[in-house]
């Protein structure tokens, strides 16, 4: 299994609402289905790390990470 990271979402009441209802009319799993999404939303736009600009303690030209 992947190892996993824990997120937070802030979404407005109505939002939270909707999305809590969604997931329990079609049987979703709120953490299940943001992690879906996220991933959907990544390969829609091919979006992919670039693990070379990622390493610890890595600089740009600026002396920035």
């Amino acid at each position: 299994m992947a190892s996993t990271v824990k997120i937070s979402v802030l979404l407005p009441k109505e939002e939270s609402e909707r999305f809590d209802e969604y997931c329990r009319q079609e049987g979703y799993k709120k953490s299940t289905l943001v992690a879906r999404l996220i991933k959907e939303h990544l390969d829609k736009h091919a979006f992919h790390l670039q693990m070379d600009f990622l390493k610890k303690g890595e600089r740009d030209h600026d002396g920035k990470k």
